[in-house]
């Protein structure tokens, strides 16, 4: 069953002509149904072409409805061809016999068919050649949706790996900083990474995940020296050889414990004011 049923002619040009009283002579005939054609065939090969190039828009509709048009002109043009051949051969079987006239008569026809020829083989080349604008401007748009999808991809998947190293192993963006104490006779050594100076600078720097939090862990891997004690107040911790404490400090918070132990003048760390410490 044919996917775009017609009755009578669809096209304007059509139209027109099949609303025509008169029907034209010769050659240039352009009626859309004459002498023995029918409607239905006509119908029948538009149809066909519809269902074959599937026009997406009314632009291409009217193009493939062109080329219907003309490969009816040039059945009807062959058909008339056809039929003079024919007359001509059944007058006179010998070709060479024929006159001027005749040969003109058949030459005239010929004539009519190659024109025919010519419209059909245009129409067709302007119906093929706007599906393919069509068809390459859909896979531009295509590549230009997967492109975009990529870049949409490559943007979330580095978002989240910032995000993720924002982080350092955290709900939240986050500094780490290690805390090594350290004790033999010349005295109580603190060894900060980063330093305290370089936290700082990272919090101040503008990110597009700025610090939270800044996560001190503290290693005391001779036990803590007195210097510490203000930490814990449990002698066990206090003399555990490898004995750790974290603090979680906001932005704020350690700015001020900054600037407090670089008042002290020391160089070692001082505890959290606010107590958040998991020792």
């Amino acid at each position: 069953m044919s996917k775009h049923p017609q009755t009578g002619p669809v096209t304007v040009a059509g139209k027109e002509i099949s609303s025509q009283n008169a029907t034209t002579h010769g050659g240039t005939s352009e009626k859309l149904i004459v002498g023995d054609e029918k409607q239905e065939h006509f119908d029948a090969l538009l149809n066909d072409l519809l269902e074959e190039y599937a026009p997406a828009t009314e632009q291409v509709r009217l193009l493939v409805e062109d080329a219907a048009l003309a490969r009816w002109y040039l059945w009807r043009r062959q058909r008339t061809c056809n039929k003079i051949e024919a007359a001509l051969y059944e007058a006179q079987p010998a070709p060479e016999l024929w006159t001027a006239e005749q040969f003109h008569q058949l030459a005239l026809a010929d004539h009519y068919k190659t024109a025919a020829e010519r419209s059909f083989q245009r129409a067709l080349r302007n119906l093929e050649s706007r599906l393919r604008q069509a068809s390459q401007l859909k896979k531009t748009e295509a590549q230009a949706e997967i492109a975009q999808a990529r870049t949409t991809d490559f943007l979330n998947e580095r978002e989240a790996a910032q995000w993720k190293a924002a982080c350092d192993g955290h709900d939240r963006p986050t500094i780490v900083q290690n805390i090594t104490v350290t004790a033999d006779r010349y005295g109580t050594h603190t060894y900060m990474s980063p330093g305290n100076a370089t936290v700082l600078h990272k919090l101040n720097r503008p990110s597009a995940f700025p610090i939270e939090q800044v996560y001190r862990k503290f290693h005391f891997p001779q036990g803590m020296p007195v210097e510490y004690h203000a930490f814990t107040s449990r002698e066990d911790y206090r003399r555990e050889r490898g004995h750790t404490i974290e603090e979680s400090h906001s932005p704020a918070m350690f700015r001020e414990l900054a600037a407090a132990e670089q008042a002290n003048g020391t160089g070692h760390a001082l505890p959290n004011p606010e107590g958040h410490s998991v020792p």
